[in-house]
């Protein structure tokens, strides 16, 4: 084995490169249960820690908890909403209701004055 060589290991907080360049096998040995080891020569060694697994890890749980709670502020204006245009039609309804009553009261008070001027007389049968 020789030449350039990459190792990964991942671990919850981290994941760690190493980059090397195997020069030569050095040795290779046997313990009693059968493993075997071998140790090389390497150089041009260098390690990269690469630690933003679990950051990107929160980013993601955050932004989905982010979201969450804006739709369900969306969903609580979206009902908060839909109360406050009903009782802004209650109102409109109460509106047209009162404005109608003044109209008939101004035509009424015209139909009195219309007497009036053309010499009529007034009585409860006039005021309706």
């Amino acid at each position: 084995m020789t030449g350039f060589h990459q190792i990964e290991r991942s671990y919850p907080d981290q994941t760690v490169t190493d980059c090397f360049r195997v020069v030569r096998k050095l040795d290779s040995l046997e313990d009693g249960e059968g493993n075997c080891y071998d140790w090389y020569e390497i150089d041009r060694h260098y390690r990269f820690t690469d630690k933003t697994g679990p950051v990107a890890q929160q980013l993601v749980e955050s932004t989905a908890a982010l979201e969450d709670a804006l739709c369900e502020y969306d969903e609580l204006a979206g009902a908060r909403m839909g109360e406050i245009e009903d009782a802004l039609c209650e109102q409109d309804d109460a509106n047209d209701v009162r404005i109608s009553a003044v109209e008939d009261a101004v035509c009424e008070i015209d139909a009195i004055i219309s007497t009036i001027s053309e010499g009529g007389t007034i009585n409860e049968q006039n005021l309706g």
